[in-house]
């Protein structure tokens, strides 16, 4: 498959870049993984997330999109490969069983210099951190890219020989803006566990207002539930999950306001965007293809890292190893 974008090689450590990595701006955390990595391994802002309203830009959302994507999200193995690899790198997505597959996944990527995307639950209250329980909503589905076993990791091991515990083990990853944090790897492996196995067709709508509309309190079907104050100002034109969204302020209208004949029906309210009949609108529908994430992570190089690494030898931000885990 011949790549839209080539890379150009970096092998210095990641500089952080503010005006390229803004906080995700809607369901698109695979692409933005995949933007992230891109931007570790080759030269910042080279292919940023989003296009920031230049049509001229070739971003990692918009290769997604030629690639069959409705909004940017990626739901498939099948298609997050075949986004990579039109950025020019490669994604080889492996299965793990339990945590001391994941770990030996882990080891072999760190020492070849790889860097990883793993899938996970979100926590639902704070949407912040891998959960465990309570996260089984498909919306919840993130992607986090990791770059190694964390500096405390690395400080406990005397030697090649240890044994580390699985429950003690941290890894670093980057942030949704190109920043760093460490996270328990038994979180992340709980949460993976709690990823759809089957995943559904998803739909999204877009506000191309800011305004806040107030419909009639008498017209049924009314689509008040989604234009909340929480989708004003720079959040009203992204794209965000309809049925989830939908579902979540239409209940909190109508506790709110028990008076408002509000449909409770996602089904007839997204039909009633996407015919056209709500002009500030719009909707798209993505495709359900059988694929899932779950107890799945991706091993990411770029399509020339042999030759990044003749050129300017070992990566000196190259993720580190550690030794045989016992779990």
């Amino acid at each position: 498959m011949e790549s839209l974008h080539q890379p150009v090689p970096r092998c210095t450590p990641l500089v952080r870049c503010h005006e390229n990595f803004v906080e995700q701006l809607g369901p698109q955390c695979k692409v933005y993984a995949l933007a992230i990595v891109h931007h570790v391994l080759c030269a910042c802002g080279q292919l940023l997330p989003y296009k920031n309203g230049d049509g001229s830009v070739l971003s990692a959302r918009k290769i997604a999109k030629s690639c069959g994507s409705a909004v940017g999200d990626i739901p498939s193995p099948e298609l997050f490969r075949k986004v990579a690899s039109l950025m020019g790198m490669v994604a080889t997505v492996k299965d793990y069983n339990d945590p001391a597959e994941m770990v030996a996944l882990l080891e072999s990527a760190f020492r070849a210099g790889r860097y990883v995307i793993v899938f996970v639950q979100m926590d639902r209250a704070t949407n912040s951190y891998p959960a465990s329980s309570d996260c089984h909503s498909q919306w919840l589905e993130h992607a986090i890219v990791v770059s190694g076993w964390s500096a405390d990791t690395l400080a406990r091991r005397t030697s090649e020989a240890d044994k580390v515990d699985f429950e003690t083990l941290f890894v670093t990853c980057f942030d949704r803006s190109g920043g760093k944090e460490d996270i328990s790897l038994s979180n992340i492996y709980y949460s993976s566990c709690q990823v759809a196995e089957q995943r559904k067709s998803e739909r999204f709508y877009k506000h191309l207002t800011i305004e806040r509309h107030l419909p009639e309190p008498t017209v049924k079907d009314s689509w008040l539930g989604i234009c909340d104050q929480f989708l004003i100002g720079d959040d009203a034109c992204h794209w965000h999950d309809f049925d989830y969204r939908y579902q979540h302020y239409l209940k909190l209208h109508f506790n709110e306001q028990p008076d408002l004949h509000i449909s409770f029906d996602p089904d007839a309210l997204y039909h009633k965007a996407a015919s056209g009949l709500i002009p500030e609108i719009i909707t798209r529908e993505s495709l359900v293809d059988g694929g899932s994430f779950r107890k799945k992570l991706a091993v990411v190089s770029l399509q020339a890292i042999d030759d990044c690494r003749q050129r300017c030898g070992r990566n000196r931000d190259a993720p580190h190893a550690i030794p045989a885990i016992e779990t």
